[in-house]
């Protein structure tokens, strides 16, 4: 991979600030070095996940890092968004209303202060530290200093300026790194409001596996687990985790409609293929899934991609009838059970099951991290 953007005087032209290199496409970017900032909670950050996102967001996107002897040691992944992106929860307005309706800390005082219209007041946005959910973040290496991350900041701003865009967000940042914290406090001094913005969910995987994992269960839980499991054996259902590269993805596709439809969001199988696509060519044997079949159909699964020693459970699906019908609790065999006992045969470290339904997740064992979102109106106020 260059080192550089195909035409350098590009840099020149976006007027930003000494010494931050940026590029519009994923396929000029230092991987090497760019990855090697990506920590354990990185997936989305990393080089393969940005040509699957650039490839299937449907808007422009830049990368902007800065160099210490000719290797990035800071980086910072930027998508913009308008209002007609047809992922909602990539979408600050969105998320806002939501967390306010939800009662998360700073939501409604930060959506009171916008006037009537959220959407007019904060898109088009600069959506910075990458477009996907959870972990949106500026990737610091161990040289990396505020210097590097103030510049990677101005650089954004002024990219979102030029744009024409009415905000600059980072919308699910966390602050359990070091490098977190210290952007947090850049981001303020620069004038970043903040809300909550979600819970992201991960699940240590114990070192005894699955016992380890119900014996941590509260007891009452522990007998509904057992029952559960007892159900899915008797129905004569078969989970096995397969390689993507061998699935039947058209299926996967139209199993994750039925899922989206059931919550409301108007979603065609035909929406989901190019990313599936995506991600199986561009991850290989990173990426796979466990699926449930009954009857000689497959009845759920779900996706999952390694990085280093930690999984991350993407997306899912379900039959709808075969579920009704059967009663039966495929989601938490699959995405739970299943997973973990795979995962810690595999000695996986960590699961990351991203943000939503957090009461649920914990009630299977995962702990939530709070999830800020940081926004830079660039519009005069009301």
């Amino acid at each position: 991979m260059p080192t550089r953007p195909q035409d350098p005087a590009q840099e020149r032209d976006r007027g930003l600030p000494h010494g931050v290199h940026a590029t519009d496409r994923a396929a000029d970017l230092p991987c090497e070095g760019w990855d090697a900032l990506a920590g354990p909670g990185d997936l989305f950050l990393t080089c393969r996940w940005l040509h699957v996102a650039e490839a299937t967001a449907g808007v422009p996107m830049t990368y902007l890092w800065t160099e210490r002897d000719g290797a990035p040691v800071a980086a910072l992944a930027t998508a913009l968004a308008t209002p007609s992106v047809p992922w909602a929860l990539g979408r600050p307005d969105v998320v806002l209303d939501n967390s306010a309706q939800a009662g998360l800390p700073g939501a409604a005082a930060f959506r009171a202060g916008l006037g009537a219209d959220a959407t007019a007041a904060l898109l088009p946005t600069l959506l910075a530290g990458g477009r996907h959910l959870g972990n949106t973040r500026l990737l610091c290496g161990l040289s990396a200093t505020e210097d590097d991350m103030a510049r990677l900041v101005a650089a954004a701003e002024t990219l979102a300026r030029r744009a024409g865009a009415a905000s600059v967000c980072f919308l699910y940042l966390g602050d359990t790194a070091e490098s977190d914290r210290c952007l947090g406090k850049l981001l303020t001094a620069r004038g970043y409001e903040s809300f909550t913005s979600g819970q992201y969910s991960t699940l240590r995987v114990p070192e005894d596996g699955y016992e380890g994992y119900l014996a941590a269960l509260p007891r009452k839980r522990r007998v509904s687990v057992a029952a559960e499991r007892r159900r899915i054996r008797a129905a004569g259902v078969r989970t096995t985790l397969e390689p993507l590269a061998a699935a039947d993805l058209a299926r996967f596709a139209a199993l994750e409609a039925e899922l989206l439809r059931k919550y409301g969001i108007a979603w065609a199988p035909d929406q989901s293929l190019p990313l599936l696509h995506q991600v199986r060519d561009l991850f290989g044997d990173d990426a796979f899934a466990m699926v449930a079949r009954a009857d000689g159909e497959i009845r759920g699964f779900a996706l999952v991609l390694r990085h280093g020693t930690d999984w991350y459970a993407r997306q899912t699906g379900y039959d709808y009838a075969y579920q009704r019908s059967s009663g039966l609790p495929l989601y938490f065999e699959l995405v739970y059970y299943r997973l973990l006992e795979e995962a810690a045969a595999a000695g996986v470290s960590t699961l990351h099951y991203g943000l939503g339904s957090t009461d649920t997740k914990r009630s299977r064992g995962c702990v939530a991290a709070d999830q800020l979102g940081r926004v830079l109106r660039l519009r005069e106020r009301g």
